[in-house]
């Protein structure tokens, strides 16, 4: 009889400590879930009566945030550029011309959500950027007109932005950037594009390779002080210009965001672009690289004989996933120093 007591204590015991630990187990399960358990915000800013006060509530709300609201991807961006127009843009204002840019920055994800204080944390990073941005800025009466935000899975963000600005009357017709007037230009262009009887200029086949071409043979340097003597270039120094903030024309170009060098943004998300530069866009490359060549050598050269002794024209294409393709030129100038040398009349025998 004490046997088969002392057996049915050791039973309960062991099912009173198997209660013990299902019941910890249930409880730890339980305070992990209530501490990864996201309260995800429904959102519908169509519902908003007063847009001003709700973003100006918002944004109190935010840097007071410790708890675990959260928002979509898509609510987290909507928040974060509607506080950044409302900051930043201006859309009562007078201008002629716009400009496009994109900023990246990161967003800190968590359970394919945005917590409101970290909503708030990339605000005060997007507001940097844009500062810095600002700064930047180098047209006329130019003004942040309109910024959006798009975050994909990974945290990864861009800044879109839309700036406005006063661009000068005159158009890239009536400005040559190395021609000294607009009639000497249309003579070289008759010459080389017209009479030659081609109409198609592919960007990245024949326009690119007689753009290329034209550039090399259009200049000769006949600085030989000695007809008996061989005059060649040593290297200095290359320069490489390409679709950039750096090279816009504050004229007005026939390319997108007035870039001196050929660019186009290609929005259907493919890689296959035709686009047939038409006469006028080749003089104006002509003009522009010309230009670009020459005024980088005014600035920056290193030698009184440093002369361009070589241009290459190459096509490029920038991807942003989703988004656009930008198809561009890249032309790099390369630079070289004249030299005689009249005792080698005949270089190579």
């Amino acid at each position: 009889m004490k046997k088969h007591n002392f057996i049915l204590t050791a039973l309960i015991a062991v099912a009173v400590i198997a209660m013990a630990i299902v019941s910890c187990k249930k409880e730890t399960e339980n305070t992990l879930n209530q501490k990864n358990n996201i309260a995800v915000q429904a959102f519908d800013f169509r519902q908003i009566e007063d847009i001003n006060a709700y973003l100006k509530d918002f944004k109190a709300k935010m840097t007071e945030s410790k708890d675990n609201e959260a928002f979509s991807l898509d609510d987290a961006a909507w928040h974060l550029a509607s506080l950044a127009n409302r900051d930043f843009c201006r859309i009562n204002v007078e201008y002629n011309d716009v400009q496009f840019d994109t900023v990246a920055m990161t967003v800190n994800i968590t359970d394919g959500a945005v917590l409101l204080s970290d909503i708030n944390a990339a605000y005060e990073q997007m507001c940097n950027e844009i500062q810095q941005f600002i700064k930047g800025f180098n047209h006329n009466n130019q003004n942040l007109y309109f910024i959006n935000m798009f975050i994909n899975a990974n945290g990864n963000a861009k800044i879109a932005l839309m700036t406005t600005f006063t661009a000068d009357s005159k158009n890239w017709e009536d400005y040559q950037w190395y021609f000294p007037d607009v009639w000497e230009l249309a003579d070289v262009c008759d010459y080389y594009f017209n009479f030659a009887g081609n109409t198609q200029y592919p960007w990245n086949g024949f326009g690119k390779t007689e753009l290329q071409r034209i550039l090399n043979i259009y200049e000769h340097h006949n600085l030989n002080p000695d007809p008996y003597a061989t005059v060649y270039y040593t290297p200095t120094q290359a320069a490489v210009f390409e679709y950039s903030t750096s090279n816009t024309d504050p004229y007005g170009s026939p390319f997108d965001n007035n870039s001196r060098v050929f660019a186009k943004i290609n929005t259907t998300n493919s890689n296959n672009y035709t686009y047939n530069l038409s006469v006028d866009e080749m003089c104006y490359c002509l003009d522009s690289y010309l230009g670009l060549g020459y005024d980088y050598l005014a600035a920056n050269s290193i030698h009184p004989l440093e002369r361009p002794a070589n241009w290459v024209v190459k096509d490029s294409t920038a991807i942003i996933p989703g988004i656009w393709y930008k198809h561009y030129h890249e032309l790099t100038v390369q630079y070289g120093r004249l030299n005689a040398d009249p005792y080698n009349p005949d270089p190579g025998n």
